[in-house]
């Protein structure tokens, strides 16, 4: 399917009025690849100590953990007349084996700065567009609200030029705030390797609002044994654990310490 068509047919799970601030959410999320291993990122702008103008991948820790090497792979997009290439780019990951990103100290995220190449169609997200603990306590976002999880599960890819795969689920844990007992949370969504950090995206306003970030999934192990064999099987519960979104802008603003 032609990358054009694919982001339309994605934008048909969304409300009418809920397509544009899914398509930014599609559009700030990439897949990252690294040896044998893949996840999902998304950018942000943010503003650093500075005062400059930044552009973070957010991802889960893990993601990056698993990299081998110095390096990772973005696998990016530029826009070529009414569709869509594939523009694969390698990211520094490490200096002489140190990692070069900033992880939250209790929870599975990860930021790091990346610079977009010129002519690439990445739009990275506002940081005001990443829930603060606000929105959770004036109960903005609650349990049973509809979201959004632009993903690549099983390593998938909705066409060649890589766009994300757009699934959707519903806040599955309450309450959500203070946020010191809930830092992370259930998605009720069935969640795959490679979905890993995966932004889980709410619509306010006509607008994206990152409201976590998925790391792992919920699953039920049940053994069993008989004279001639011992089993162990997974079975999926459809519960992605996720990391609330004010924890990630708590990773951001430790990013923002170091500068």
């Amino acid at each position: 399917m032609p990358s054009h068509l694919l982001l339309a047919a994605c934008l048909m799970l969304a409300a009418p009025g809920d397509a544009d601030a899914v398509e930014d959410a599609l559009r700030a999320t990439v897949r990252l690849t690294g040896g044998a291993s893949s996840g999902t990122g998304w950018f942000i702008s943010v503003e650093s100590a500075d005062g400059k103008k930044v552009t973070l991948l957010v991802t889960a820790a893990h993601v990056f953990d698993s990299f081998p090497g110095d390096s990772g792979v973005a696998v990016l997009r530029a826009k070529v007349k009414d569709d869509y290439a594939r523009k694969e780019t390698a990211f520094p990951l490490r200096k002489a084996g140190k990692p070069l990103w900033t992880k939250h100290p209790e929870v599975d995220v990860a930021v790091i700065p990346f610079a977009l190449p010129a002519g690439t169609d990445i739009a990275p997200l506002d940081y005001a567009r990443v829930a603060d603990e606000k929105w959770a306590e004036g109960k903005k976002v609650r349990a049973g609200d509809d979201v959004f999880i632009p993903c690549y599960p099983a390593k998938a890819e909705g066409n060649p030029a890589g766009w994300a795969i757009l699934r959707k689920g519903s806040i599955a844990t309450h309450p959500l705030f203070p946020l010191a007992s809930a830092k992370t949370i259930f998605i009720d969504y069935r969640h795959y390797g490679g979905d890993s950090g995966s932004p889980v995206v709410a619509v306010r306003d006509k607008k994206p609002l990152v409201v976590g970030l998925v790391f792992a999934m919920l699953r039920q192990t049940d053994k069993s044994a008989t004279m001639f064999e011992e089993r162990t099987t997974h079975t999926p519960l459809g519960l992605a654990m996720t990391v609330q979104a004010p924890v990630v802008r708590q990773t951001v603003e430790l990013w923002r310490a170091k500068k």
